[in-house]
């Protein structure tokens, strides 16, 4: 039997498709990824390729402007959101995007050795997971180089040298450049002068990559006691909170109108998130927040059964309608990263799993009857709202933090299949794609 193709971004995207404009005042909050990341860069990328294909498809009926909104801040003052809107002349609706910077949450939190410490935590978990979940290399051989192709064997050399080669690398690199410090000094008349220079250009680029690593090591904790635990819950606070503002915004929202609830309208009828790297598996988590928000009743425009108390009473997966991902890791993140609870605590594993439900598959090797004898089934009242959210994955197999999601349910992969040499590092490349920003518009943007 032939194997079916994996979709693609040449196959899904047609190219007679036609860009059309939006039906609605729409928002679309973008959230930056791992990197040396700057305030308002993620928008002003992302920004240009949707400009660029509206262009095309417009030319000068699209209009831009720079807006301000005000927001409250944690202090109880108000600060001002940079806010990019594309318009079309002759239309009511307008897109606005927004972007979510959360760098400054992990700049400086963490030191080599923090990052080394937690990296043999996550070899000594993984490899205790691994030990006792071989099977999923026969359902999963063809996905990770450390199961065998052909058998679906456990390769635990591979997966032991990789992750222990990986958590001592970046401390060997350190020890090194200081002994070619050391020795720049021992150089007569200009040695202390090169050794000035080196010292600062090392201090400068170890400082830089200390804080790339450091922003995966930041934000996956899972310990309360953690050094780390409180920059991670102010980047998915932040995270929420960013997302809840779009929601809740009423149309009119000038003081002294006075306009009763149920006659208010939606100033966002659509909201779609965006999130590179490390910004999609903040903004998942983010949306697993916002269905428990809502469950709990505390998102003040939206009763508990996701019923919006504003006109026409849509339901909250109309208005929250999509979720747009690239060089995404989640589907590492359930292989490295995933909090290890032994079969015995099968309350602590249920628990979890009801807080992180959102398309999440069913995943047959976490607690269950057939691991443990004692299993005893919760029942929860918890319920997912936003399973009809459209999800698009875009990843590509030179992006190695990426992938294609197999263990979510209900969303669309696609490989970008990034025209680029043996050796390179596509990470990057989604923000100069054309095509992705074209099959965003036809698919989100309608």
């Amino acid at each position: 039997m032939a194997k079916t193709p994996e979709p693609n971004l040449n196959i899904l995207l047609d190219p007679s498709g036609r860009i059309e404009w939006v039906n609605k005042n729409t928002a679309i909050l973008i959230v930056h990824g791992i990197g040396n990341q700057l305030p308002m860069e993620t928008l002003d990328l992302f920004g240009r390729g949707l400009i660029g294909q509206y262009n095309k498809a417009f030319g000068d009926q699209l209009t831009v402007s720079h807006e301000l909104v005000a927001k409250p801040d944690d202090s109880g003052g108000v600060w001002f959101d940079n806010v990019l809107r594309m318009h079309k002349t002759g239309s009511d609706y307008y897109i606005d995007l927004y972007e979510y910077y959360w760098a400054n949450y992990s700049q400086d939190v963490a030191s080599w050795k923090d990052v080394n410490t937690w990296l043999q935590g996550m070899v000594k978990g993984a490899a205790k997971f691994y030990k006792k979940n071989k099977f999923i290399g026969e359902q999963y051989k063809y996905k990770s180089p450390f199961f065998d192709s052909k058998t679906g064997r456990f390769k635990a050399f591979s997966y032991w040298f990789f992750l222990v080669f990986t958590s001592q690398i970046f401390l060997i690199a350190s020890s090194l450049w200081k002994l070619v410090i050391w020795a720049l000094s021992l150089i007569p008349v200009f040695g202390k002068l090169a050794d000035s220079l080196a010292q600062s250009l090392a201090d400068s680029e170890l400082h830089d990559l200390l804080n790339v690593i450091s922003e995966i090591s930041v934000y996956n904790v899972f310990d309360p006691k953690s050094k780390f635990y409180n920059s991670r819950r102010k980047i998915l606070d932040g995270a929420v909170k960013a997302i809840t503002f779009l929601i809740e915004r009423p149309a009119d929202d000038k003081p002294g109108l006075n306009i009763q609830t149920a006659d208010k309208e939606l100033y966002y009828p659509s909201v779609i998130i965006a999130g590179h790297s490390l910004g999609a598996e903040i903004t998942y988590d983010a949306i697993n927040k916002i269905n428990l928000s809502i469950k709990m009743g505390q998102i003040k425009n939206y009763d508990n059964e996701g019923i919006c108390k504003f006109k026409n009473n849509n339901h909250i997966s109309s208005q929250l309608n999509g979720f747009i991902t690239f060089g995404c890791p989640l589907d590492k993140t359930v292989f490295f990263l995933r909090e290890n609870v032994p079969d015995s605590k099968y309350i602590w594993q249920q628990f979890l799993d009801n807080y992180h439900e959102f398309k999440l598959r069913d995943l047959d090797f976490d607690n269950n009857f057939d691991s443990n004898k004692e299993y005893v089934k919760a029942s929860c009242g918890l319920k997912p709202m936003l399973d009809d959210i459209q999800w698009r994955n875009y990843y590509d197999h030179k992006d190695y933090i990426s992938g294609g999601l197999d263990f979510y349910t209900k969303l669309t992969n696609i490989d970008c299949r990034f025209k680029a040499s043996t050796f390179s590092f596509t990470h990057d490349y989604y923000w100069d794609c054309d095509d992705l920003y074209k099959d965003i518009i036809c698919n989100f943007l309608v």
